[in-house]
């Protein structure tokens, strides 16, 4: 199933500044004059970049699934969250905060490498350097949803982004479909179809067979 980093176009691009239960982060956050919170995602900049030089590079959905939430939040900046249940991965959730603007709308479906916005500076009232906020969820949980300094909820809640991406990246052009219809040359409709379109002069079809 393919899988990708939300900056493309490959993993060497995403440079992980603050890691999932950072143990940094809560002091960062007093230091900001914050409270101490744990942190619940990862926040990504372009390698090589500081400062805000990566503000308005495009962010890609992961994997495929299905937008369930799109809007600007005080904060967080704009949102976008997505829903995602694929073979051998299940359910989960991934969210894309503090973007610049979005373009990724509540209803879409999304495959891998499709737009979703661009990285921001989250609220404009009181904007951070330019980076993505990016989450994996193991539950359906509110957009703006924050566990503030509760570590064990977040084990419980959240997977951590960047050992996700690390063990499922899978950048081949492979999708997975459990009912498909196929001309070959009469009409079939067929369930358990997995379509390779890594060369798309020659798009490769696999059956599930019963």
């Amino acid at each position: 199933m393919r899988v990708l980093w939300p900056l493309p176009p490959s993993p060497d691009k995403n440079r992980v500044d603050a890691g999932f239960l950072d143990p940094h982060y809560p002091e960062w956050r007093k230091a900001q004059g914050l409270a101490p919170h744990q942190h619940p995602g990862v926040d990504l900049n372009l390698s090589g970049t500081s400062g805000d030089a990566d503000l308005g590079y495009p962010v890609v959905a992961v994997a495929e699934g299905r937008v369930v939430h799109s809007a600007f939040h005080r904060v967080w900046g704009h949102v976008v969250l997505l829903e995602h249940d694929l073979p051998g991965l299940g359910r989960f959730w991934t969210q894309y905060a503090h973007l610049l603007f979005r373009v990724a709308r509540e209803g879409d479906y999304l495959f891998a490498g499709e737009p979703v916005g661009a990285i921001g500076k989250g609220d404009p009232a009181r904007p951070y350097l330019a980076h993505l906020h990016f989450e994996v969820r193991r539950a359906p949980l509110e957009a703006d949803f924050w566990p503030g300094g509760n570590a064990d909820l977040i084990r419980e809640k959240y997977l951590d982004p960047k050992a996700f991406l690390m063990n499922h990246y899978e950048p081949r052009r492979r999708f997975f479909r459990a009912r498909g219809v196929l001309w070959a040359p009469d009409r079939q409709e067929l369930s358990g179809l997995v379509v390779n379109l890594e060369d798309p002069a020659l798009a490769q079809i696999a059956l599930r067979r019963a």
